[in-house]
């Protein structure tokens, strides 16, 4: 995929997950940035510029390293006029589910920020929150139950980890819902000559 450094600028498992399952050789930089939104922007603005943040830290981080895309994203999940981030007990993981269970109508919003940079020049931006639509059957309170043993999803944004049969991806790209929409850094890639 062309000598290049990749830096994921993330420190989520998913995400890391999505690049090994995409062969996509990477080093990691966390960014240490202000995730507060700027509620001046839209919802779907405020996550494609707290992306964009981490992007430009980690660049500012990495000036010296030549040739790299640099990605970032920032998720969230909304559901009947209310956002879900990461749940901060199992607690409320099930009060998450309890609430979203049956519906047709939960939404994952991922913004995605990636930089074509060499030492400190941008060549190239994508900055961009992609969103997908999803379902979630009505299960037992066992389910439930096992599900949270099972995949641990308090650092998952509405407590949803995709994986078991009770969840199902209605429209949108499944990589948005893991957490970043990989195909944009593939696309970018390519295109590097």
């Amino acid at each position: 995929m062309n000598d290049i450094k990749v830096i994921l600028a993330s420190s989520s498992k998913y995400r890391r997950r999505q690049m090994i399952d995409a062969n996509i050789p990477f080093e990691v930089v966390v960014p240490d940035v202000d995730e507060t939104p700027n509620e001046s922007l839209s919802y779907k603005d405020q996550l494609a510029d707290i992306a964009m943040r981490k992007a430009n830290k980690v660049l500012n981080e990495t000036k010296e390293m030549g040739l790299r895309l640099i990605i970032a994203a920032d998720q969230n999940m909304y559901f009947n006029g209310k956002m879900y981030q990461k749940p901060v007990d199992e607690k409320e993981a099930r009060e998450f589910l309890y609430e979203m269970m049956g519906s047709k109508e939960i939404y994952a919003y991922t913004g995605n920020a990636i930089l074509l940079v060499d030492n400190d020049k941008v060549l190239q931006t994508i900055n961009i929150t992609d969103q997908v639509r999803m379902s979630m059957d009505n299960i037992s309170d066992e389910e439930i139950d096992n599900y949270i043993k099972e995949y641990n999803p308090l650092d998952s944004c509405g407590a949803i980890v995709f994986g078991p049969s009770f969840f199902h991806l209605e429209e949108g790209r499944m990589s948005t819902l893991d957490g970043l929409t990989l195909e944009y850094a593939i696309e970018m890639l390519k295109n590097i000559k």
